[in-house]
C-alpha cells in the first residue's frame, strides 16, 4: 500500500511566480530600445555625416513609403492575417494617380480617386479571405501578382513625371527652416493615432481579441468578418497613400514602383515583436523596429555595403525576432515554480 503525498494548491492571493528569466530579457521593446540606442552611437562615431540633419531628412523622406505601410500590417497580424498584395497597391496607386494628372483630372480628385481605388484592392482581399474562408497568405499572394499586372498592363514600361509641382513639393519638401520633411510629420500624426486607437481604444481591444481566437470573438458577439474586412481596406487605403507620395517624391510614377517591399514591411512588423499568429504585439515595439532597420540601413548605405549584405542583417534580424521569444519562453516554462 502506497502513500501519497497531497500537496495542496496555493491559497487565493497567494503570491506565486515562475522563476525564469528577468523580466527586462522578456521586454521585447526595450531590447529594442538598446539596439537602436547601440547602433546609433556606432554609426555616429564610425560615420560623421550619420548625424547630421541633411541624412535625416533624406531618409526619413526617403523611407515614408515603407513607413506608412507597416502601420496597417501591423493591426492586420495583430489580427491574425497578413497582406503581401500591400506593395502591388502600392504601384498600382501610382500608377493611376499618374495617368489621371496625366489626364487633366484635377489634383485633390486624382487622390481621392487613388485612395478609393486601394480601399476596393483591399476590401477585395478582405472578401475573398472571409467570404471563402481562405488564408489570407494565399489569397494576398494571388492579388499581389493581379494588381501588379494591372500596374503593369496600364502603364507598360514607361513613366509619368509630370506631376503637379505642389504634391511633389509636399512630397519631397522639409518644414520651413528644418530637417523635417512633411511626410515625416504625417506618418507620426497617423502612427499616434493608430497607436490609440490599438491600445486604447475598443476596436484595437476587439482586434487583439480577433488575432488570439476568432472563434472565440465570434461566440462572444465580437463581428470578426467586419474588423477583418476593414483592416484589409485600411491596408489598402494606406498602401494608396504611401504609393502616391512616394511618386511625387521620385517625380515619377511607374509599374514597378515599390516592387518587393511587402518583405521589408512584414520584416519590420516581426521585428517589432508582433506575433505571426496574431494576438500579440505593439506600436512602440514596431516603431523601434522601424527606427532600428532604417538607422541600420542608412549606416550601411553611407558605408557603401552591398545590397545582399543589408538583406543579410535584415534577415537575422527578423530570425532573432521570431526564435528568441520562442527560446526565451521554453527556458521560462522549464524553471521550476517558486512561491
Amino acid at each position: 500500500m502506497s502513500t501519497q503525498t497531497l500537496t495542496s494548491p496555493p491559497t487565493q492571493g497567494a503570491k506565486v511566480r515562475r522563476r525564469g528569466l528577468p523580466t527586462w530579457f522578456g521586454a521585447w521593446e526595450i531590447s529594442l530600445l538598446v539596439l537602436v540606442v547601440l547602433v546609433t552611437v556606432m554609426a555616429s562615431i564610425s560615420t560623421p555625416y550619420f548625424a547630421t540633419g541633411s541624412n535625416f531628412a533624406i531618409t526619413a523622406g526617403g523611407v515614408i513609403g515603407l513607413a506608412l505601410m507597416v502601420i496597417p500590417m501591423t493591426l492586420l497580424m495583430i489580427a491574425g492575417e497578413i497582406d503581401l498584395s500591400i506593395a502591388s497597391v502600392f504601384g498600382l496607386t501610382g500608377v493611376v494617380f499618374g495617368l489621371c494628372i496625366e489626364g487633366g483630372i484635377p489634383l485633390p480628385v486624382s487622390i481621392v480617386i487613388g485612395l478609393v481605388l486601394g480601399a476596393v484592392a483591399g476590401f477585395i482581399n478582405g472578401w475573398l479571405t472571409v467570404a471563402f474562408g481562405l488564408p489570407s497568405l494565399v489569397v494576398t499572394v494571388g492579388t499581389l501578382g493581379l494588381y501588379r499586372g494591372i500596374a503593369y498592363i496600364l502603364l507598360e514600361s514607361r513613366s509619368i513625371s509630370a506631376l503637379p509641382v505642389e504634391f511633389t513639393t509636399f512630397s519631397q519638401a522639409n518644414i520651413y527652416g528644418t530637417y523635417i520633411p512633411y511626410t515625416f510629420v504625417l506618418f507620426v500624426l497617423m502612427a499616434v493615432f493608430a497607436a490609440v486607437v490599438l491600445h486604447r481604444g475598443a476596436f484595437g481591444r476587439k482586434t487583439f481579441a480577433v488575432g488570439s481566437s476568432a472563434v472565440v470573438s465570434r461566440y462572444s458577439g465580437i463581428p470578426v468578418r467586419r474588423i477583418k474586412i476593414t483592416l484589409f481596406c485600411l491596408s489598402g487605403t494606406v498602401a494608396a497613400l504611401a504609393g502616391m507620395l512616394y511618386a511625387g517624391y521620385v517625380s515619377s510614377a511607374r509599374a514597378n514602383n515599390g516592387t518587393g517591399l511587402e518583405l521589408s514591411v512584414i520584416a519590420i512588423v516581426l521585428i517589432g515583436g508582433v506575433s505571426m499568429f496574431g494576438g500579440k504585439g505593439s506600436f512602440a515595439g514596431v516603431t523601434l523596429s522601424l527606427v532600428l532597420v532604417t538607422v541600420l540601413t542608412s549606416w550601411m548605405n553611407l558605408g557603401f555595403l552591398p545590397t545582399n549584405v543589408q538583406n543579410t542583417v535584415i534577415g537575422v534580424l527578423m530570425i532573432a525576432a521570431v526564435v528568441v521569444p520562442v527560446v526565451a519562453k521554453k527556458i521560462s516554462d522549464s524553471r521550476p515554480l517558486r512561491a
